[in-house]
């Protein structure tokens, strides 16, 4: 497939302007949201999301923990579409989260937490969807029709979003910095193509591929492994940096390359200290995607961007680093990144 004819390589260079868009068209409903939250008193959040929507809601999960102080939690539909659970959302703010806005389980999560009065907020990317008329509040990815049945530029776009909500109601002045830098933070990940392609050659011919994040980090991996799987048919498993050395270390291969992302000053020791595990007791060939020098240089090989760019920022890099990165891979390996076999863009689950 000719790049220049792929909707998913020019969705991914649509994100600056997609990131600009959502966070000013949404900004007055983010304050009334805020506004309210704080009114109630309310400390605890349940995201509800599928797929790459729950990759950005578990991003929010630690956002809001960290700088809301509230209670985050991600909603298992299945507790009330198939056990018909007891659960109480009364007090808590729902935030369902879909790029179609179809996926009828979510819809009844919602649904669920209006009859009891919880604050309910939609975010999706289509108006008319059955998820975007539940609830109070209504938010937008404002990021135009996507074309490309890969997610890019709604992930990011629901990143933005729910971020952008923490900050309001937190108040973070760092937070808000970061913020207000989204649309040019994104735009420089563009420039970092060509170290993107750089590392191709090293895993193009892999079967099976690991991925390594903390916190932030492991939330933007997951997203990396959907990514991967989706458009090259590879068999890419995400970990948690922590929780792989619980057990799963064992079953280190140094025939399975591993890419680990270290770019959140808060975790990077833990994500170090694992790759120093996999080199030495498993010979891991490991490429790093990173903000610092001497992490880069530890390992086989490395993506090595602007050290200003950590935390929240790293994860905006590292998220179109890896959908540049899943796109090049799936077209050098003879695939479609745009129409992935078995993959919808309207999955519906009860």
């Amino acid at each position: 497939m000719d790049l220049g004819k792929s909707n998913l390589w020019r969705e991914i260079h649509e994100e600056p302007e997609a990131l600009h868009n959502c966070l000013q068209k949404n900004l007055p409903v983010i304050r009334e949201i805020a506004v309210e939250v704080k009114k109630r008193n309310i400390k605890t959040v349940v995201f509800a999301g599928r797929g790459s929507s729950d990759h950005a809601n578990q991003v929010g999960r630690y956002l809001f923990e960290t700088y809301c102080g509230m209670i985050a939690s991600i909603s298992a539909p299945s507790v009330l579409t198939c056990y018909e659970g007891k659960i109480d959302y009364s007090n808590t703010l729902l935030i369902g989260v879909s790029q179609s806005g179809g996926a009828k389980d979510l819809a009844l999560v919602m649904e669920k937490a209006v009859q009891q009065g919880a604050i309910v907020v939609s975010l999706t990317n289509e108006n008319d969807s059955i998820m975007a008329n539940i609830g109070t509040y209504r938010l937008n990815n404002e990021c135009g029709k996507e074309t490309s049945v890969t997610a890019a530029k709604s992930y990011l776009t629901q990143v933005a979003v729910i971020a952008a909500l923490a900050e309001e109601i937190s108040q973070n002045k760092e937070l808000s910095e970061t913020i207000n830098q989204l649309p040019d933070i994104a735009a420089y990940a563009l420039t970092l193509e060509d170290q993107v392609r750089s590392v191709l050659p090293l895993i193009r011919n892999s079967q099976h591929l690991m991925l390594f994040g903390r916190g932030l980090l492991y939330a933007l991996a997951q997203e990396t492994e959907l990514k991967i799987q989706e458009t090259s048919y590879l068999d890419a498993r995400c970990y948690g940096v922590a929780d792989y050395q619980h057990g799963p270390i064992a079953s280190a291969d140094s025939f399975v390359p591993a890419i680990l992302f270290a770019a959140d000053q808060k975790t990077d020791s833990s994500t170090v200290m694992l790759l120093g595990r996999l080199q030495k007791e498993h010979n891991v060939f490991t490429i790093l995607v990173t903000n610092k020098k001497d992490i880069a240089l530890k390992g086989n090989a490395a993506i090595l961007f602007d050290g200003k760019y950590d935390g929240l920022s790293a994860v905006i890099i590292c998220a179109v680093v890896s959908q540049m990165m899943a796109c090049l891979l799936s077209i050098s390996r003879g695939f479609n990144p745009d129409n992935p076999v078995g993959v919808s863009k309207h999955t519906v689950t009860v």
